[in-house]
């Protein structure tokens, strides 16, 4: 399958449901209708002719996943759940960012103050601290 046709198939919210339940074990169509709540036959043949090559249908009738379906259903749930993380790593880093310089700026401007130190000195241990959970513990992003 092509790579467009792959990211087309997998476009609908539905025939990513379809592809998760197919994960779990192989189903009927009856049965997958079923699970997805859908009451139209129609609506669901479209879906799975729309996941050609993602899925098939076994000996007994059941649809299951292709090599193929495992792979893209791999990449939906890697891009969901790294897709946040680099927005909120970047996000706080903007917000250090202008912590900093704000925190810096009362201090030109009112002279030196100890808790203007203890202020930055605190949101950069945060910082770090994040910054390690991110990139060391959740993987969020890789390094060399």
């Amino acid at each position: 399958m092509e790579s467009d046709k792959t990211f087309e198939a997998i476009a609908h919210p539905l025939r990513i449901r379809i592809l998760k339940l197919l994960a779990e074990r192989p189903m009927s169509f009856s049965e997958l209708k079923r699970r997805l709540g859908i009451k139209s036959s129609g609506k669901l043949d479209f879906h799975l002719k729309k996941l050609d090559n993602l899925i098939v249908l076994d000996e007994d009738g059941k649809y299951t996943l292709t090599r193929e379906g495992y792979v893209a259903l791999q990449a939906i749930i890697t891009i969901k759940r790294y897709g946040w993380q680099k927005r909120a790593f970047i996000l706080n880093t903007a917000v250090y960012i202008a912590v900093m310089i704000y925190t810096s700026g009362i201090m030109v401007w009112r002279g030196f103050n100890l808790l203007y130190v203890a202020i930055m000195a605190l949101v950069t241990l945060w910082y770090v601290y994040y910054c390690y959970v991110s990139i060391v513990k959740r993987k969020a992003f890789k390094v060399c």
